[in-house]
C-alpha cells in the first residue's frame, strides 16, 4: 500500500507534460562518418539536414581529423549563425566519437583542420527556414570552396 501511495504522489508531482512534450518532437541523433587519411578525407554525408535540437554524432572510422567550425575563433571566416559559439572537437583518432548539438536554425559550415586544403569540409542545414549560406568562397582554400559548391 505504501508503494502505491508513493507512486501516486510521484505522478502528481511529475505530471504528464514532459511526456506529452517528448511525444510531440524528440530530438534525433544523426551520424556523420569521418573517413580517409589524406586526399580521400571526407565527411559522409558532407551535407546533413537537421532540426533544431538534433545531435550530430561524428564517428572517426580512419585517420586523424577534427570537426572545426568556420568561425573567427578558429581563425576562419564566419560561416555559421552569428549568435552561435564556435566549436572544435580537437584532434580525433580512429574510433573516437564527438557530439554536436544544434541549438539554432541556420547553415553551419565546418572543416577538418589537417585536411581543409584537400576539400575536407561539411555543411549542416538546420531547419526549413535556414538562410541560403551565401558565403565568400574566395577566403577559404580552393578545394574547400569546390566541395561546398558541389553540395
Amino acid at each position: 500500500m505504501k508503494t502505491m501511495y508513493s507512486i501516486a504522489i510521484l505522478l502528481l508531482l511529475v505530471g504528464t507534460e514532459p511526456v506529452q512534450a517528448f511525444q510531440q518532437r524528440s530530438a534525433d541523433t544523426l551520424t556523420v562518418e569521418v573517413r580517409g587519411t589524406g586526399a580521400d578525407a571526407r565527411f559522409v554525408p558532407a551535407l546533413l539536414k537537421v532540426s533544431r535540437g538534433d545531435v550530430i554524432r561524428f564517428e572517426v572510422l580512419e585517420g586523424m581529423h577534427t570537426v572545426t567550425a568556420y568561425h573567427p575563433d578558429n581563425r576562419r571566416p564566419l560561416r555559421m549563425p552569428e549568435s552561435i559559439s564556435s566549436f572544435d572537437s580537437g584532434m580525433l583518432n580512429e574510433g573516437d566519437v564527438w557530439f554536436l548539438e544544434i541549438t539554432k536554425e541556420g547553415i553551419y559550415d565546418y572543416f577538418c583542420l589537417p585536411h581543409e586544403r584537400l576539400g575536407h569540409v561539411g555543411r549542416i542545414v538546420a531547419g526549413d527556414n535556414a538562410a541560403s549560406g551565401e558565403y565568400d568562397d574566395s577566403v577559404i582554400p580552393e578545394a574547400a570552396a569546390q566541395t561546398f559548391q558541389s553540395l
